[in-house]
């Protein structure tokens, strides 16, 4: 890591001449206490805790027409390395380079995040050490009231003479657009397509395609924000299996006061009926959006369908944001979770309630650059809920965390 931030100070120095140029930093430290984090605990198991660092090195430059960024990371758990052995840890987060063909349309190619709307379905996953991104082609075009985005991609583990074999966990080829306006005042419509193919496992040769489309509408009357998002999904998967899913998000956000703000809102997921199987894939999967901002922090509904076990899921949610003052917050969440769908157990379909979870986090910013945050979650689980996700319903499944943040500025 020290070679690294003296070439990219070098850098530094020499593209200063040339252009806009900013060094910064972005180091996230995070312990955290698990029994019952992701699923129910055992009695025989005891909690678990850690503490996590994510590191990054990034550097922005602009001229003229010319937009690039370069991301470092290094990810670890503290105490993983012996003291003396050096493993190289380094990664690239982003790497990417950004024309602006006219001051309306902007052409850029790399690693990057990639976001849309409120990340429900493409997202940088920020809670997560690593975070997400993408080796892609993106295409923006910026009007006077919309805007529209494309984005391409087309992944190989290697370079190769012949043949396109791909054998990675992750989409062969990416293709979306997405497509946002303002109608009117207080009305705002976005409309994003997305096509994801995945080279079949057991056959180079077949290629899986799976589309997604995704309206998102808003609409503000005084201190009210209602929200519609349905979506729909069909195609085939990764395994080739025929998908017809289909989800929805709907919410009424209310500004009580300038230090309160709520919203009551429900999430629905499709799923499989197990009392009526059949060959086709209803599980609707939330794509490449972020997983821990939505159902909990507790986290245990991240990868749908696969954690509802194919049943889908309903979960009423109200969240609750109280601002003490410009520098601390604090947000209480009520999230409840049921199957969507019928599951068996032992012959017989389950209670469709899985559980009552309740978040607490709470923010205080020092300074611009540096933040501490508090979080402290208990999920009540059923019996469906030990079923589901196992563990025993009986524990006491809980989970907190302290994390400091900090963003310098060096250039």
């Amino acid at each position: 890591m020290k070679t690294l931030s003296i070439f990219l100070m070098f850098i530094a120095l020499s593209l200063t001449a040339v252009g806009q140029l900013s060094l910064s930093g972005d180091v996230l430290i995070r312990s955290e206490y698990r029994h019952g984090y992701r699923r129910l605990p055992l009695p025989e198991e005891e909690a678990a805790a850690f503490v996590g660092q994510r590191s990054r090195l990034i550097l922005d430059f602009k001229a003229d027409r010319v937009t690039s960024k370069l991301s470092f990371q290094d990810v670890r758990t503290w105490g993983q390395d012996e003291q003396r052995v050096h493993r190289p840890a380094l990664d690239l987060h982003e790497a990417w380079v950004q024309l602006a063909i006219t001051d309306s349309l902007l052409l850029r190619a790399g690693r990057q995040e990639i976001r849309y709307g409120n990340q429900r379905f493409f997202g940088i996953n920020d809670w997560s050490f690593p975070g997400q991104k993408h080796d892609a082609l993106f295409l923006r075009y910026i009007g006077r009231r919309s805007e529209f985005q494309v984005v391409a991609a087309f992944n190989q583990s290697s370079i190769r003479l012949f043949e396109t074999d791909y054998r990675v966990n992750n989409y062969k080829t990416l293709n979306t657009i997405y497509y946002r306006t303002r109608l009117g005042q207080n009305f705002t419509m976005s409309l994003m397509g997305v096509a994801d193919g995945f080279q079949n496992p057991d056959n180079p040769e077949l290629h899986h395609v799976r589309a997604t489309w995704i309206p998102h509408f808003e609409y503000r009357a005084g201190d009210f924000l209602f929200t519609l998002n349905p979506a729909f999904q069909h195609g085939r998967n990764r395994l080739g299996t025929e998908v017809n899913a289909w989800y929805l998000m709907g919410s009424v956000t209310a500004r009580f006061s300038p230090q309160t703000t709520s919203m009551l809102g429900v999430e629905i997921f499709s799923g499989n009926d197990a009392l009526q199987p059949d060959a086709i894939e209803r599980g609707f999967d939330f794509l490449y959006g972020a997983s821990h901002r939505f159902l909990g922090y507790m986290d245990y509904f991240t990868r749908m369908p696969l954690d509802a076990r194919g049943a889908g899921l309903i979960s009423p949610h109200l969240r609750t944001e109280f601002r003490f003052s410009p520098k601390t917050r604090l947000d209480l969440d009520l999230h409840v979770f049921f199957l969507q769908n019928n599951f068996l157990h032992q012959g017989a379909s389950i209670n469709k309630y899985l559980g009552t979870e309740i978040d607490a986090k709470f923010y205080y910013n020092f300074n611009d650059i540096t933040q501490l945050a508090l979080g402290y979650s208990i999920m009540f689980g059923s019996e469906s809920m030990e079923v589901i996700k196992g563990g025993s319903n009986e524990e006491f499944a809980h989970w907190a965390f302290v994390m400091l943040r900090f963003r310098p500025k060096f250039l």
